[in-house]
């Protein structure tokens, strides 16, 4: 668990104001359980204790009906969709990119439905709102690509709806989601602040084209699905489990251990105190057998 002592602390003020000295790892290490937003289809395999349930995308739901503008734009494409959204890290993206991505945009073959507070030139292919219905929008059979900073509900969207990702990542953990997405052939990334328009079309093309990412993503979609059903509901019997029946069971007696023990200090000194001992027997035999050769020759003298 990532500690981050001013996070943590603004938290702790907000919801437990009468325990101002608690730090949320403090509280983690005592929770009967754990929900984390990660998923091993999505993440990479990690090892667990019982007491923490690995439950990703509480966000992602069925697609409902477009708003009556939206669905018209996307309805008339005749080659497919890609939607664009940075979440709210979009004000986090200088004025300057956002004009080359709407140079790349303007090149490509699909209807793009952007997620932007930033106002430019009409394009007859851009539809540009400072909100977007985005899980819908990835639920729709015309969405071919989703264009995105690689934050966790939208990675998650993605692969509810079997949709491939292009990534460009802004800042903190987008990075690694975005390098995931590449592993896992989910999609590709790019750093946004070097790339050139024309490589930015190239890429929005190849995801959408390539059959290979949204056959690799939409499999996935159908491992998800089966897994997990719906997540939020998921999550939500586990809470109500541990309110049933507490969560004791479940709690290793590992996460109480000292810190000497995790860190194995104490193996090591008892190691190191074996070695200390042999190397010092060996010393003691090896001078008792010398003194003893050299009585012996100084007797044969």
């Amino acid at each position: 668990m990532a500690y981050d002592p001013f996070t943590d602390a603004d938290i702790v003020t907000r919801y437990a104001p009468d325990k101002p000295y608690t730090t949320i790892r403090e509280i983690a290490l005592k929770a009967e359980i754990s929900i984390a937003e990660t998923d091993h289809i999505l993440d990479y395999p990690q090892s667990t204790l019982p007491n923490t349930k690995r439950v990703g995308g509480f966000s992602v739901s069925d697609a409902k009906p477009l708003p009556q503008d939206i669905k018209s734009f996307v309805e008339s494409s005749s080659r497919g969709v890609a939607v664009v959204s940075f979440g709210g890290g979009d004000i986090k993206v200088p004025d300057h990119i956002k004009s080359k991505m709407a140079t790349a945009f303007q090149k490509l073959d699909l209807n793009i439905v952007w997620k932007t507070n930033w106002s430019s030139e009409k394009e007859d292919n851009i539809l540009a709102l400072n909100w977007i219905p985005q899980n819908d929008l990835l639920g729709h059979p015309k969405t071919k690509v989703f264009i995105s900073h690689c934050g966790t509900n939208g990675q998650y969207e993605a692969l509810y709806h079997g949709v491939p990702i292009l990534c460009l990542p802004i800042f903190g953990d987008q990075f690694y989601n975005a390098n995931r997405i590449y592993v896992k052939g989910f999609g590709l990334y790019a750093d946004i602040r070097v790339i050139t328009a024309e490589k930015l079309t190239q890429l929005i093309q190849q995801v959408a084209d390539d059959s290979k990412y949204r056959t690799n993503i939409q499999k996935a979609s159908q491992i998800f699905k089966e897994l997990h059903k719906v997540p939020s509901k998921e999550a939500a019997y586990w809470f109500d489990h541990v309110m049933k029946y507490g969560g004791d069971y479940m709690r290793s007696s590992g996460q109480q251990i000292p810190l000497y023990q995790f860190l194995l200090i104490d193996v090591i000194a008892f190691l190191l105190a074996v070695v200390i001992v042999f190397t010092l027997v060996v010393c003691l035999i090896l001078r008792v057998c010398c003194r003893r050769l050299k009585k012996s020759k100084l007797k044969t003298a």
